[in-house]
């Protein structure tokens, strides 16, 4: 039987390029089958590990809000005692970042319900004054952050960037107390003023 001498990587190779070096390199002598084996082999690997990678995109679930289970009695409340209320609250938590802040003006809020602008207002005052969420401003516009004990949308360990990371900027001058206050104590206040369980 014919040997073909062909030079193949001891470590199979991973995503993107990999230059070998002199340690990493081996001489093979191996017929034409089995280096078509050989190849196959390969070939194998580089496809499971494309699989893998595909998997451990799609577990990472991008496209998700979680809700806590302590936060239900508080929903259930919004939900029996305020539903416009509850509309915006589903609305900024399906268009909020993975941070839970969402941007945009009260036009956003009345262009898609089609209500005016004091209903708006009074419906968002109902979920800050009950913790369900912040509000910044931020000139014409306001930044909504959903209570992070409530609902998040990201790895559990990110909460602590839960503030900004930087893609929304808002005046110290127009938010002078934010950073000062605890950030949804009226959210269990509500608990209690109500007698959630």
């Amino acid at each position: 039987m014919k040997r073909i001498g062909c030079i193949a990587s001891a470590t199979f190779k991973k995503k993107g390029a990999h230059i070998l070096n002199e340690s990493e390199k081996v001489t093979l002598e191996l017929t034409k089958e089995e280096l078509i084996k050989f190849q196959r082999l390969m070939e194998l690997h580089n496809e499971e590990e494309e699989k893998k990678s595909k998997r451990e995109e799609e577990d990472r679930n991008s496209n998700f809000v979680q809700f806590y289970r302590d936060g239900m009695p508080e929903m259930r409340w919004l939900m029996t005692n305020h539903q416009f209320a509850s509309s915006l609250l589903f609305f900024i938590l399906e268009h909020m970042d993975n941070r839970n802040a969402l941007a945009c003006s009260y036009a956003v809020f009345e262009d898609y319900f089609e209500k005016h602008k004091t209903t708006i207002y009074r419906n968002l005052k109902i979920l800050e004054e009950n913790g369900f969420i912040d509000i910044l401003k931020m000139g014409t516009s306001n930044v909504y952050i959903v209570n992070d004990e409530l609902a998040w949308t990201d790895k559990n360990s990110y909460k602590k960037f839960a503030k900004y990371d930087g893609k929304i900027l808002v005046s110290r001058k127009e938010n002078k107390d934010y950073k000062y206050r605890s950030r949804f104590d009226r959210f269990k206040a509500l608990r209690e003023r109500e007698g959630l369980k």
